[in-house]
């Protein structure tokens, strides 16, 4: 793959190892969509327009191409990634289908929200509650409204939260933004280790393990860590032929198994398995 900065256009070119709606649609961002043929995605308040030109190869419209380049994790080889995790024969099928997935780098307060509200909840509703979050907090950057800054999340309160489809959720919301203003370290978190950066993570409140780990992997780019949930779970029962009921043992089998590309192997075999299509299973 390849890939030119063109003033505020990402011109990529032969890309075997990016495709925006794998990407997208891989349960890494809640705020995107399509519309007239032209994926879109908004992170923060910025906005990338993805025009398919030709098969594998795109323009990227923004309004900051260094950002999205950062984004789209572009100075990543993934050719090297899928021909290093291709040695585990039980991965080759999500690989294949899932090729055009890459691992987003995502703003960290917008993380946190983000997968707090995700938490035993579905795409619609997550989207629609970011959505409103938005469209009230955010600033209006015309024909979308950016992502709340830390400021004004901390005027939004638990029935605004609730209002928006939180649910259980809109408590934890609140205490949360009211850690990250006041005694959470945001720049302290991203200088620890893997470890010790979910355990501090997990004294915010609504974080338990599966969302620490996917707020190490989509907002500090901890990649040795292998987020479990249900479709992760069903991987392991089906496909490795797992017998823990444990999703802290399930992440350490896989971690162990995969060491730095964990992450990148989470995202393909999640990709896949909500496709609901069996990988071959392991001898």
């Amino acid at each position: 793959m390849r890939y030119t900065i063109d003033n505020n256009d990402i011109l990529v070119t032969d890309a075997q190892c990016f495709d925006p709606e794998s990407t997208l649609c891989s349960g890494q961002v809640f705020r995107f969509g399509k519309k007239e043929g032209v994926w879109y995605v908004i992170s923060g308040d910025k906005i990338a327009k993805i025009h398919t030109i030709a098969p594998n190869n795109y323009k990227i419209v923004t309004n900051d191409a260094k950002y999205f380049v950062n984004y789209f994790d572009f100075g990543t080889n993934y050719d090297t990634i899928i021909s290093r995790l291709s040695e585990n024969s039980v991965l080759l099928p999500a690989l294949s289908y899932g090729r055009g997935v890459r691992l987003m780098h995502q703003p960290i307060v917008e993380t946190i929200i983000n997968f707090i509200i995700s938490a035993n909840n579905n795409i619609p509703r997550i989207q629609k509650a970011l959505n409103s979050l938005s469209s009230r907090f955010g600033t209006n950057c015309g024909e979308y409204h950016a992502f709340p800054t830390l400021q004004s999340l901390s005027n939004v309160t638990q029935k605004d939260f609730e209002s928006f489809g939180c649910g259980y959720r809109a408590p934890y919301l609140v205490d949360t933004i009211h850690r990250l203003e006041t005694d959470f370290d945001i720049d302290k978190l991203c200088s620890m280790d893997t470890q010790d950066a979910r355990e501090y993570l997990m004294t915010l409140k609504g974080v338990g393990p599966k969302v620490a780990d996917c707020i190490l992997l989509f907002g500090l780019g901890k990649r040795n860590v292998f987020p479990v949930d249900t479709w992760i779970q069903k991987v392991y029962l089906e496909d490795f032929g797992g017998e823990m009921i444990s999703r802290k043992q399930i992440s350490k089998f896989f971690v162990d198994m995969f060491g730095d590309l964990s992450g990148y192997a989470q995202q393909y075999v999640f990709y896949y398995k909500r496709k609901n299509i069996h990988l071959i299973k392991q001898k």
